[in-house]
């Protein structure tokens, strides 16, 4: 009797496992898996203001020669174009104000920057210290390069510590503070275009040292990565995955025309729907992206989609807020899309309780309703 339950709970056990391994491979047949592709869309200036905002930017504390090459390199990282943002930088603050900024020892005059702004009508003053620097370091000596070297040194990077102030013109009291810290392996991660146009790892590290900086009191066009779907074993995947390659190389034009011809001739294939939804997040389409986002949640059963249309909506509420835009006519559908995780962390609905799902739900192979299909595969199973 004893053998008898040993077998039959082998068995169960083996059965489980078996419809487990069954389900997971058609489901990555037709599911796929997912990559990622850059784009650019509107986030909004960690200092809240409706409108157009005037900035001054103060002269730059701290080692002067860091300070200087920083100065400069905020003047080209300024957001261009965007009419939201007006900016007065020392040397035009001192004509517009009439007062000197930078005292006798080369430091910034903290009181002559705020009468300046507020005589040029400012509404923000930008304030920098450099706290440290290492920009300056020399080449890589070519004999530490054998590959035949046992323990070989680390190599130094480029990088830049800044404390920032920004200060409300107004009252003259701090509204933000922060401390930015770059380095060359950073900033190439963080902003990948540096590695093309911009020679040097110091000049990469001050650039996306200047760009960051920006974030703090303007609406600046930042650059987001995008998951994109993945499909292999389905009708129509070759094309998308082709479209996926040129979003990757941030074409999004051109991702766009595969993915579309790949959904008009298998529209059941909802990769092509979910990644032409991110196309039009690319064009700053939103209406257009929920819309397309609508067929991509046709062929399985479960919310599957939102993930996506969390990471949509909050692109969406950035973009409104970034550039003073009303809410869309229809309103929001995800209540704190704001605060939303990244797409892969996203939760669905919570689940309910396996053992208080009908009866009659109970679909072999299909997750009960209200349930997604990750939600249903992470529970114990129950037999």
């Amino acid at each position: 009797m004893q053998d008898s339950n040993i077998i039959k709970k082998w068995f169960i056990g083996f059965h489980n496992a078996l419809a487990i391994t069954m389900l997971a491979l058609s489901l990555a047949n037709f599911a796929g898996c997912q990559m990622t592709a850059p784009m650019h869309t509107w986030k909004a200036s960690q200092v809240s203001k409706a409108g157009r905002v005037r900035i001054a930017v103060a002269p730059i504390g701290g080692n002067s020669d860091a300070a200087q090459r920083l100065q400069n390199t905020l003047k080209l990282a300024q957001p261009q174009p965007n009419p939201l943002v007006a900016a007065l930088h020392p040397t035009e603050l001192e004509q517009v104000g009439g007062i000197q900024l930078v005292s006798y020892d080369n430091q910034p005059n903290d009181m002559a920057t705020l009468s300046a702004a507020r005589r040029a009508g400012m509404d923000y003053i930008l304030q920098g210290y450099v706290l440290a620097d290492d920009l300056d370091i020399p080449p890589p000596d070519p004999r530490n390069k054998s590959r035949f070297r046992i323990f070989k040194p680390k190599e130094k990077v480029e990088s830049l510590s800044v404390h920032w102030v920004v200060i409300d013109v107004n009252s003259g009291l701090k509204v933000k503070e922060e401390t930015l810290n770059m380095d060359r392996l950073q900033a190439e991660k963080q902003f990948p275009d540096l590695t093309i146009h911009t020679p040097g790892g110091d000049g990469r590290v001050l650039m996306a040292s200047a760009r960051q900086s920006w974030t703090l009191v303007a609406p600046t066009n930042e650059p987001v990565n995008a998951v994109l779907d993945l499909p292999w074993f389905m009708q129509g995947s070759t094309q998308i995955r082709k479209g996926n390659g040129y979003a990757r190389l941030g074409r999004w034009d051109l991702a766009e025309i595969e993915w579309q011809e790949a959904a008009s001739l298998h529209p059941w294939n909802t990769a092509g729907w979910t990644n032409l939804s991110l196309a039009a997040v690319a064009k700053e389409d939103f209406p257009l992206a929920r819309d397309r986002l609508k067929h991509a949640n046709t062929f399985l059963p479960g919310d599957s989609t939102f993930p996506t249309l969390s990471w949509i909506e909050k692109r969406q509420r950035d973009h409104h807020q970034a550039l003073n835009l009303a809410p869309p006519e229809s309103g929001w559908t995800i209540a704190d899309a704001s605060k939303s995780k990244l797409p892969e962390e996203v939760p669905a609905s919570p689940p309910r309780d396996l053992k208080e799902t009908p009866w009659w739900t109970a679909i072999p192979f299909l997750p009960p309703p209200g349930w997604t299909w990750k939600q249903w595969w992470t529970q114990p199973i129950v037999l």
